[in-house]
């Protein structure tokens, strides 16, 4: 194997050494926002920043694939409250994390839907979400933003 080529492997965290095992819980730290510093991190985890800087770019977790998406719903729908609560429930079956809906009035069979809610689900499932809802009787249009994209 050369040099510059790499491997990968899932190692199970519990036979990982010491010093690796705590610069994955001071990127975790640093992550969550629990800590402002690398300083504050690697004290409140006891290890030295130089083993830190030794690791940091070395270890990374099996899920940080997954990136939270923040995405904005415009819906023209038929102002209707069982639409409305299937709409929620579609949103909240795949354990998106709602962030606000604000549901007007526009006239006297329409209403629109704004609901922001934060996901980590891939663009590929965004577009199948937006078409089951598109799918659900009484919508009448419907916008996703996602990534400053109007989809």
């Amino acid at each position: 194997m050369k040099k510059d080529d790499k491997q990968f492997y899932l190692v199970d965290l519990q036979i990982l050494p010491e010093a690796i095992k705590k610069t994955i819980k001071v990127k975790e730290l640093l992550k969550d926002g629990t800590c402002g510093s690398i300083n504050e991190a690697v004290r409140k985890v006891e290890i030295s920043r130089s083993a830190y800087y030794k690791y940091k770019d070395h270890v990374v977790s099996a899920n940080s694939d997954k990136e939270d998406h923040f995405v904005v719903l415009f819906i023209i729908m038929q102002d209707d409250t069982i639409l409305y609560s299937r709409i929620l429930r579609r949103l909240l079956k795949d354990r998106n994390e709602l962030i606000s809906c604000t549901k007007t009035r526009m006239s006297g069979k329409f209403a629109s839907l704004v609901v922001n809610f934060r996901t980590e689900e891939s663009d590929l499932s965004l577009q199948y979400l937006k078409e089951s809802l598109l799918d659900l009787k009484g919508i009448q249009s419907l916008l996703m933003k996602s990534g400053g994209e109007f989809k």
